[in-house]
């Protein structure tokens, strides 16, 4: 075969790649009705009726420098930020002019979108008076006025209808992108906390017991009636939004839906608020637990600049806001940040440097964030508690990025490797799907009692539950420390034990490690020792079909998030990787305090790594972090790479490769964050086919 042919044959393959990319393309085209499941940066400047004098100029370029490329704008409800033609919308008193329909012009032509915030909670005390039907009322029969708002209900003409007249107009006289309903619901306490209770009106009494048949209870009433009462409230929001979403839809379908539910909306909205943050790693889990279990749903989860609703203009630490945007950021959603007035009149603005840092991070290297998937070797089953967090603790400590899994939604045969906390609340059909994932070849880590029902561990029997005692150890015996492999094991002969410990009687074919030392005496001085070592286990393992299991029979994730004993996650850790043999591709060389994710671009063309340094914190304070130095990474591959850089610089960072197929790479400084980026060979040949076609294309057509 000649030259000419083997061009030819090269063109032609080349020529079907971009056909399929433009195929794609389409097909993206044709869904951007859907354009907010791309992550978006979001900046919510909830305006007090006051800023409709802002330099609205300001506004925008300040949104624009920021990095935002959506901005949550006060709209209507409460307050109406343009001219209203209808009799019970409060049209804003300080406003000259149309503010909503200036600013709209503005961040549309800064290529800003723009969605309209609502908040039909509350109704101007004048409209009120002529219509108390629409009202809330208290269990004590009173209505809520709170700075001249009084609280509407769901139940009430202004919600069931006249927020329908107020929608309409808005969303025919401007073309927002989008709407954002606050307070939904039916809310039971004011901003200052106060407690109201269950609403009173006569349309929630009507309905509820056209519902059930039952009175509408108080808040300390029946239980049995007031579970039907909280069904009922279900019924009523699902009823509601599925109204709304059909008006705003027939206006226009690309309009996109947000507020604090998940059902008839498009975006689901979530507030990190806690002004010394919650779990370190509680944005990891809002931003993966979400995306995993909502479909064709994305997460606006804002980080609120204030310390509470009663420091609204003070701000929470600059450097907890940074944490928060970068995980929920290197997770998949958007970025989302929210105070109290535009930025031109913030008084507290520590903290907008390092969040506008990662917005402006973020649209720089689009190309490289909007689209991906998790790289994660281990999965994570997510049950709430110590042990839970124990386990997300260790793993993030030793550089393991993870999914967090459910048996409902995730593909468990992806994973390497499965971990999964507090076992015995695996219910008996997951045991089964548990049991196939092992069968198949997949690595089971278990902590705490062994689940019911699942038979990759042979299914021992329990003969005995050792509760808590004052004082308990687990023996790390020599033969333990070999097959662990942990280098500094060799300082831990022992950890100590607090919780229960379960006793089992081994099924044949299960390797017993590590040891229990039951009833240590510890007092006086001189009486601290032991007299023994058990033969009890406090490591079982287990190989079944094609795959192995470990069990704890203690929780160790809680006990490394009580105690912050460092054997425990050695122990942990060394069974994952060698006692189990999970091979994870990614490994890391590094300070503990450093978080790192990995994720890849579904078609195979670059995979990154994300590093976040939390070195800062100390207390309640959250400090700029100080530089980590000579990170390294090992990285399994055995494609071409085309270049590996820091996305922070775009420098090249220096990698060798071996025999085996590892990648060794060093980054030299981490300060604040990062991102490894590893391309791969494959879009240079692309590029270079689709150069040929541009040169040769008369070749095909001859």
């Amino acid at each position: 075969m000649n030259r000419n042919v083997l061009s030819k044959i090269a063109i032609i393959l080349a020529f079907t790649l971009i056909v399929i990319e433009a195929s794609a393309r389409q097909a993206k085209s044709a869904d951007d009705n859907s354009w907010w499941l791309t992550p978006h940066r979001l900046l919510q400047t909830n305006l007090r009726e006051i800023d409709a004098t802002m330099d609205t100029d300001q506004y925008v370029r300040e949104a624009k420098d920021f990095g935002a490329n959506i901005v949550l704008f006060n709209v209507g409800g409460i307050v109406a930020n343009y001219p209203t033609e209808l009799e019970y919308h409060w049209r804003n008193t300080f406003m000259q002019g149309d503010l909503v329909g200036e600013v709209i012009k503005k961040v549309h032509k800064a290529g800003i979108k723009m969605i309209g915030r609502f908040d039909f909670s509350k109704i101007n005390e004048k409209y009120a008076a002529k219509h108390p039907e629409w009202l809330y009322v208290s269990e004590k029969g009173e209505h809520v006025n709170y700075n001249g708002q009084v609280h509407t209900c769901v139940m009430g003409g202004y919600q069931q209808d006249y927020l329908l007249k107020i929608l309409k107009e808005a969303l025919t006289k401007y073309p927002l992108d989008g709407v954002f309903f606050n307070m939904i619901g039916f809310p039971q306490t004011d901003y200052s906390r106060n407690f109201h209770g269950i609403c009173q009106c006569e349309n929630c009494k009507k309905s509820f017991r056209d519902f059930c048949g039952l009175d509408i209870p108080k808040h300390d009433g029946n239980p049995q009636t007031l579970r039907k009462h909280q069904q009922w409230k279900s019924i009523q929001v699902d009823r509601q939004f599925g109204r709304v979403r059909d008006l705003i839809k027939s206006i226009r379908s690309d309009i996109v839906i947000c507020t604090y539910t998940t059902e008839h909306i498009d975006l689901i909205r979530k507030e990190s608020g806690a002004p010394l943050g919650q779990e370190t790693w509680d944005d990891v889990e809002r931003a993966q637990w979400t995306l995993l279990t909502t479909e064709n749903k994305q997460l606006a989860n804002t980080t609120v600049h204030f310390y509470q609703m009663i420091f609204r203009h003070s701000a929470a630490a600059p450097y907890l806001h940074s944490r928060r945007v970068w995980q929920q950021m290197i997770n998949g959603t958007w970025l989302d940040f929210y105070c109290i007035g535009p930025l031109q009149r913030l008084e507290d603005r520590a903290g907008l440097g390092p969040i506008s840092d990662i917005y402006r991070f973020h649209a720089a290297n689009e190309k490289w964030l909007l689209d991906t998937e998790s790289a994660a070797d281990v999965g994570v089953i997510r049950y709430d508690g110590d042990d839970y967090w124990g386990w997300i603790q260790i793993l993030s400590e030793n550089h393991i990025p993870f999914d967090l899994v459910s048996f409902k939604h995730s593909d468990l045969k992806r994973y390497r490797a499965l971990i999964i906390p507090n076992g015995g609340d695996v219910r008996a059909g997951d045991a089964n799907a548990l049991d196939d994932y092992v069968t198949d070849g997949g690595k089971l880590l278990l902590s705490g009692r062994i689940p019911d029902g699942l038979k990759c561990m042979g299914q021992p029997a329990l003969k005995k539950t050792w509760p808590q005692r004052h004082s308990m150890y687990v023996r790390i015996r020599p033969e333990d420390k070999a097959v662990l492999a942990m280098d500094g094991l060799k300082d831990f002969d022992l950890v100590h034990l607090r919780g229960d410990f379960h006793e089992y009687e081994p099924a044949a074919g299960t390797n017993q490690m590590l040891r229990l030392i039951h009833d240590v005496m510890y007092g006086p001085p001189e009486k601290c020792y032991y007299k023994s070592v058990s033969d009890i286990p406090a490591l079982l393992v287990r190989k079944s079909g094609k795959g192995i299991a470990a069990s704890f029979p203690f929780r160790i994730g809680a006990m490394y998030r009580e105690w912050g004993n460092l054997g425990q996650p050695m122990l942990a850790v060394g069974t994952l990787d060698n006692l189990l043999q999970t091979g994870r591709r990614l490994k890391i060389e590094s300070s503990p305090l450093l978080e790192a994710t990995h994720r890849r671009d579904p078609k195979g063309q670059f995979e990154w790594i994300a590093f976040y340094n939390h070195s800062g914190r100390l207390e309640n304070s959250f400090h700029p972090p100080i530089p980590i130095e000579n990170v390294r990474i090992s990285l399994e591959t055995s494609r071409p790479i085309e270049r590996v850089i820091s996305l922070t610089n775009q420098k090249e960072l220096t990698r060798t490769g071996t025999s085996s197929g590892q990648m060794q790479i060093i980054l030299p400084k981490l300060d604040v964050f990062e991102i490894v980026l590893v391309e791969y060979g494959a879009n240079r040949n692309f590029e270079f086919a689709k150069y040929c076609i541009s040169q040769d294309s008369h070749t095909l057509l001859h």
